[in-house]
């Protein structure tokens, strides 16, 4: 059996995680960068998509793996 770490629960009902900042989302950028890929700081648009994708990641999931691993 496969158990998944993510998406986990927000713990606050207002959906605030302090863990979830600006700083996390421009090193997470930064790593990509570090990978050869290009730099995420030059679009404003860039990084509110790599934002919204961790945030799906992290707290909401993806149903269409679900029914892969089903």
């Amino acid at each position: 059996m496969d158990e998944r770490s993510y998406p986990i629960e927000l713990a606050d009902p207002d959906g605030d995680d302090p863990r979830f900042t600006f700083g996390l989302v421009h090193e997470v950028g930064e790593v990509l960068t570090k990978h050869g890929f290009p730099c995420v700081g030059e679009s404003w648009r860039d990084h509110l998509e790599l934002q919204q994708a961790l945030y799906r990641f992290i707290y909401v999931g993806d149903l269409r793996t679900e029914r892969l691993a089903s």
